[in-house]
């Protein structure tokens, strides 16, 4: 999920509550009470040419004659495969972009100057070195402290860079929160990334350690799904809308190359040596020897193969002017069959809104079972959210929703098989490798239906930020949801139940069998629980 600007600094820092967050929901509050007035800071921006991905023919490159073949059997259809393991997650990326012969275009909304984001950085320059051209899309909420690589990559010949919805005053950037609140509260979330025009991944992943199980300090629990077919080309469709629109800002236009020192030629040179050291390459080597994705690609490809819709916000969300047939929201619902039997909504920030808590209950009143999988307290990285979700936690379980809350940090037996040999190999502390957010946005329809995309269930997704979705109709996928929380909620999630006196109890089963009953919510201490309380007061939960 995106948040506002300050959310963003306490988000990174992997913390849940503190100063950063209270004084955002002070100033949304304060905005919305006294009505600070509008004045657009968007820069001045020049004219662009239009580029549209199939303008360039990879109709002979290897990943098309591996898909092509496959979209001739299975006409109109999607084919899918979903990525839950983040090694493999990240495997999959390194190898389309080592494949990649003619395109890489790549939308995202954090990309960080870390392990990961400098490991896909390294292979991207090899492939734009080999003459694939590269479009990358970032939305300027987070890319402060990448502005000075971006500009660097854009000497490239081959690489072009672009920031979306940008902030004018690059050094005070509290400047257009005062100014111009409106525009800088609406975040381009989306996350795309696609390989010659044949395989598209799409989820709640960006380029961040904590994405991909190497983060020293807590990992986020994800899912991602790679696409090829009708969905793919729509996911295409959907990144030229984004780079052709006037809010996406050529990084040379926008940040002033006399404020930073690196060049292309130091970049490349500091990822050769970066690339070369021994925890890098174990890293690399785990991701390899785990899932072998490169085997797959060249020999085994198989895809599941349904039909599917990509749901996805147009950019006119932005600037407050979409219709509403082009929020995402609006389409997945037109999308969505009625549910006959259950509804598994797993999303890393669950705001439901009135609306939202009525239509759940009314589901489960008429003998759906409904479960709703998102963080507790201690496992949610934006504690402010957490007071908005709180507040409707009651009246969904006394109208017969399930809910359940992420254990921050599972149980030793519960851990990933390999967390210990990562810690040992690449250096990662073991108590970050043990902590856990969860960061996953999917929804299970009966045996019918999944959605995976970036769109969290909460007020900011649906109505601030853009997004982007597919819905499979796949029953084998749904099913497999559904039989998968059965089996693993009771590890890896507290149950919420209200005792007698309809108090809320958090129901944690041990390795050992035993139930352990919290009668105080998990982890949370007293001034939390009055900070929270206080911020669920303000006027802010559209913000959420």
């Amino acid at each position: 999920m995106a948040r506002s600007p300050q959310q963003i600094a306490q988000l990174n820092s992997g913390k849940g509550y503190g100063s950063s967050t209270y004084k955002t929901a002070v100033l949304l509050s304060c905005s919305l009470i006294l009505g600070v007035p509008a004045c657009s800071t968007l820069p001045k921006q020049t004219p662009q040419p239009m580029e549209y991905a199939f303008d360039t023919e990879t109709e002979q490159t290897s990943l098309a004659k591996i898909v092509e073949p496959l979209r001739e059997q299975n006409p109109n259809l999607t084919g899918y495969h979903i990525l839950y393991d983040p090694l493999e997650a990240l495997a999959a990326r390194i190898h389309l972009i080592d494949k990649a012969e003619k395109t890489l275009d790549l939308q995202y909304y954090i990309w960080d100057n870390d392990r990961i984001g400098s490991l896909a950085l390294y292979s991207i320059i090899k492939a734009a070195d080999r003459g694939v051209k590269v479009r990358l899309l970032m939305d300027d909420n987070n890319a402060k402290k990448m502005e000075g690589i971006y500009l660097a990559l854009d000497q490239h010949q081959n690489i072009d860079v672009k920031l979306y919805n940008p902030y004018r005053f690059r050094h005070y950037r509290a400047m257009d929160m005062v100014l111009d609140l409106k525009r800088i509260n609406r975040r381009m979330h989306n996350k795309s990334f696609i390989a010659d025009n044949q395989i598209s991944l799409i989820g709640g992943r960006n380029m961040s350690n904590q994405y991909y199980n190497v983060s020293d300090n807590y990992q986020f629990s994800d899912v991602d799904v790679m696409l090829v077919g009708s969905a793919s080309d729509e996911i295409i469709h959907s990144f030229d809308e984004y780079w052709n629109d006037e809010y996406a800002f050529p990084v040379k236009q926008i940040v002033n190359s006399r404020h930073y020192a690196l060049r292309f030629e130091s970049l490349k040179q500091q990822l050769n040596t970066y690339y070369q050291e021994i925890t890098v390459q174990n890293y690399l080597d785990l991701a390899t020897r785990s899932h072998n994705v490169e085997k797959w690609l060249n020999n085994s490809i198989q895809f599941d193969w349904v039909k599917a819709e990509v749901v996805h916000d147009s950019p006119s969300k932005i600037k407050s002017k979409a219709k509403k047939e082009q929020y995402l929201n609006f389409q997945l619902i037109n999308h969505l069959e009625n549910p006959e039997h259950s509804v598994d909504i797993v999303s890393a920030y669950f705001v439901p809104e009135k609306k939202g808590e009525k239509m759940l209950s009314d589901l489960a009143q008429s003998n759906i079972q409904v479960r709703v999988l998102t963080n507790s307290f201690k496992a949610n990285d934006v504690a402010v959210v957490h007071a908005f979700y709180a507040k409707y936690r009651k009246d969904l379980l006394k109208n017969k929703v399930e809910l359940y809350e992420f254990l921050s940090a599972p149980e030793a037996e519960n851990l990933n098989a390999n967390t210990e040999e990562i810690a040992e190999k690449t250096k990662v502390s073991l108590k970050g490798l043990s902590r856990s957010s969860l960061h996953a946005k999917l929804m299970a329809i009966d045996q019918k239906q999944v959605f995976i995309g970036s769109f969290n269930f909460d007020p900011r997704s649906a109505y601030l930020n853009t997004e982007i979705g597919v819905l499979l109709n796949s029953p084998n996928l749904a099913k497999a949801i559904h039989e998968t929380m059965d089996e693993n909620l009771s590890k890896y999630a507290y149950k919420l139940v209200l005792d007698a006196n309809q108090n809320i109890n958090w129901k944690i089963k041990k390795h050992n069998g035993d139930i352990k009953i919290y009668h105080k919510e998990p982890k949370m201490k007293w001034w939390q629980k009055a900070g929270v309380k206080i911020i669920s007061w303000l006027p802010i939960e559209g913000f959420m």
